[in-house]
């Protein structure tokens, strides 16, 4: 059947009057020594500084002449190498402007007809990196020797052939090459593979990761590398985990090719160059974890934290670091110091690394040592206007570190500039904008002087807020305080808070019964409660995205969050989802009871 398959595919690719010319494109393999005529030319290429000399003294030989083949593919070599490595007095453009380019060209074309398939890959991965249009002569030739050899092509040339055509501009014959070289490793795969080239196993599973095939594929490829272990380089696990990133489909028979990568990478990541390791790990943070759980790998993520530290990457390759662990919360306090430690240097970094500074102090809601000058480092750059940045978060990231910059805040809120932007109409921009009014009434009242957010603003973030109808910790309390009449859920302050619940209670401590239940998703005004109580106690069930993903600690923005509740005169409980689950059920109600009371008792 696949011999079938490949015969069909040579017929997509090779017209019936090619086999006729078919024994041009043989060779024997054997090595020919160079005429007189051409050994000193030989010289030159092993002796050569600059790439102007190999063509420069390029022999001049006619299209008949039968050592052509002989000094014509190490010229190409040789210019390739020089002009890579930087021994070059001509730019890559003046080369293909070059006459004695040109000459050069038309040989390899006219020798073309004996080359085998790593000549003919050799030649397309020197002429691309020069930029020879794909749409010249020669390049054409070479993809149609491609074409009508397709069946010469192996495992190794499939990787690295679609590697260059990536870079070729799109025409029908690269496209069809594009095509055919997965419906070829389709074929191959089953009887060419060599499962102890591990080389070669990575490069195919960087290769299926990017291309669709079927799973059968995938899985020998998988199954194979798997089998492997931790036997990796620390280059082949990072070039491993990059392939399993880019799977939009991660099946469970992949996670054991994970964990041995991460395994290789615990041990042996500071053999790897930063930006490798960078890459990667902006690789894997783009998944969203919340699907593929599996990318969440603990130890890796504090071994990258400590590379940098340990190989003293410099401030804005730190930075870079943090901006990716900001995106999932993940908190390492090391890096942090040593970020701080270069904060005399903030000045030379980009508005992008001071909004990734404060984002990072502020999710680790941490002060390190000298914070005081530091913080006075960041209020000094902090000033950023720049129309793209999420500025809302932004200064709500900056307040909670206590910095404070009358500037900014005149620049965001004023109310032409408010308008504009809130005209996107994103909703979490709403919740966040009430989370600044609240933040500067309530903590800054003193010290700002500026506008606040218009009311409307308020009132559509509370309606959104009331939607929600999930409340976990109802049922418990209402166990734990009496019933149902004790407990207020979803309770609206005139500043636009909605509290998960507040429970009422009398001089003595008791439990009050609220007056009349409220209407369902119309809210409970806080002023209506404190009519009847002495004192109250909000109990709030922040999401996970409010804490750290390592660490059980509330990130900045929503401890200020809080503050602004306390601010009210009213204790807050704040329970996360990690400690509730880890919970037993026995455990919860006194639990809440115990939580509660001590809230109370801090507060008199």
């Amino acid at each position: 059947m696949s011999m079938f398959r490949n015969c069909l595919l040579l017929r997509m690719f090779v017209p019936q009057r090619s086999i006729a010319v078919g024994r041009f494109y043989c060779v024997t393999g054997r090595e020919l020594q160079p005429n007189d005529g051409s050994s000193s030319y030989f010289g030159l290429l092993k002796s050569a500084t600059d790439a102007k000399e190999v063509l420069e003294f390029l022999p001049t030989i006619s299209r008949t002449k039968q050592d052509r083949h002989v000094y014509t593919l190490p010229a190409l070599k040789t210019l390739f190498e020089l002009q890579k490595n930087g021994k070059s007095t001509l730019r890559s453009e003046q080369i293909l402007r070059h006459p004695r380019f040109a000459e050069l060209c038309q040989n390899v074309r006219f020798e073309s007809r004996n080359f085998v398939m790593n000549d003919i890959t050799d030649c397309l991965k020197i002429l691309t990196y020069l930029g020879v249009h794909t749409n010249s002569e020669i390049i054409t030739v070479l993809l149609q020797l491609i074409r009508h050899q397709i069946n010469d092509v192996t495992l190794d040339h499939i990787v690295f052939l679609s590697f260059i055509l990536k870079k070729l501009d799109r025409t029908p014959l690269v496209e069809a090459l594009q095509i055919a070289l997965p419906m070829l490793l389709q074929i191959q795969i089953g009887y060419k593979l060599d499962h102890e080239n591990v080389q070669q196993l990575v490069d195919l599973l960087e290769f299926v990761s990017q291309h669709k095939v079927n799973d059968r594929t995938v899985m020998n490829v998988v199954s194979a590398l798997t089998l492997h272990g931790t036997n990796l380089s620390p280059e082949q696990a990072i070039n491993t985990l990059k392939a399993l990133a880019s799977f939009n489909n991660f099946l469970p028979q992949y996670g054991k090719l994970l964990q041995n990568v991460f395994t290789v990478l615990e041990r042996d990541l500071d053999q790897l160059q930063f930006k490798m390791l960078d890459y990667a790990l902006k690789r894997v943070l783009e998944k969203n974890l919340e699907h593929f759980p599996m990318f969440y790998h603990e130890a890796f993520l504090k071994r990258c934290a400590q590379y940098a530290i340990d190989h003293d990457i410099g401030l804005l390759n730190a930075l870079y670091m943090l901006k990716k662990f900001n995106k999932i919360s993940f908190l390492h306090i090391p890096l942090l110091d040593y970020i701080a430690a270069h904060a005399g240097k903030l000045s030379i970094v980009p508005t992008s690394g001071i909004i990734t500074i404060v984002a990072g102090f502020s999710n680790a809601n941490y002060r390190p040592e000298r914070w005081e000058t530091i913080k006075e480092e960041i209020a000094r750059n902090s000033t950023i206007t720049t129309g793209s940045i999420p500025w809302i978060r932004y200064i709500l990231e900056l307040l909670s570190l206590d910095i404070f910059n009358p500037q900014l805040l005149a620049y965001w809120l004023n109310p032409q500039a408010l308008e504009a932007n809130m005209a996107r109409n994103v909703l979490v921009d709403y919740l966040q904008l009430t989370e600044l009014g609240q933040t500067l009434r309530l903590l800054y009242g003193r010290q700002y002087q500026g506008d606040y957010p218009a009311k409307h603003y308020i009132e559509k973030s509370v309606m959104l807020m009331l939607q929600n109808n999930d409340h976990p910790l109802l049922k418990p309390l209402e166990l734990a305080f009496g019933g149902e009449e004790y407990v207020n859920t979803q309770v609206v302050t005139e500043q636009g808070h909605v509290l998960d619940h507040v429970i009422a209670f009398d001089a003595e401590g008791n439990a009050v019964k609220r007056c009349a239940p409220s209407l369902e998703g119309s809210g409970v005004p806080l002023e209506d409660i404190r009519q009847q109580a002495t004192k109250l106690v909000a109990v709030l069930f922040l999401p996970k995205s409010c804490y750290a993903i390592n660490v059980n600690r509330l990130r900045g923005r929503f401890a200020l969050h809080v503050k602004t509740i306390k601010a009210l005169g009213i204790p807050t409980v704040t329970v996360s989802p990690v400690i509730w689950s880890n919970l037993p059920e026995s455990e919860r109600i006194p639990f809440l009871q115990r939580e509660v009371r001590e809230a109370l008792q801090q507060a008199s």
